[in-house]
């Protein structure tokens, strides 16, 4: 199980990387958090952002949308 220190670090690192995708744009990296996702299953990333098994997902889809990769 992993301690709430370690999924709120994954968590912040994840938005981070979330703004990156949108090259800096906050606004709408946490618009795109809330909006569903094809390559989660249509659900949005912000309600995976609960489990380090769901933010990992999250992660998996920024990686993969960054290289061009289809979800």
């Amino acid at each position: 199980m992993t301690d709430t220190k370690t999924i709120e670090k994954l968590r912040v690192l994840a938005i981070q990387e979330a703004i990156a995708l949108f090259e800096g744009d906050e606004m709408a990296a946490m618009k795109w958090m809330r909006i569903a996702q094809r390559g989660l299953g249509n659900r949005p990333p912000q309600g995976l952002m609960g489990t380090s098994m769901g933010i990992e997902k999250v992660r998996t889809l920024i990686g993969r949308l960054e290289h061009g990769v289809l979800t």
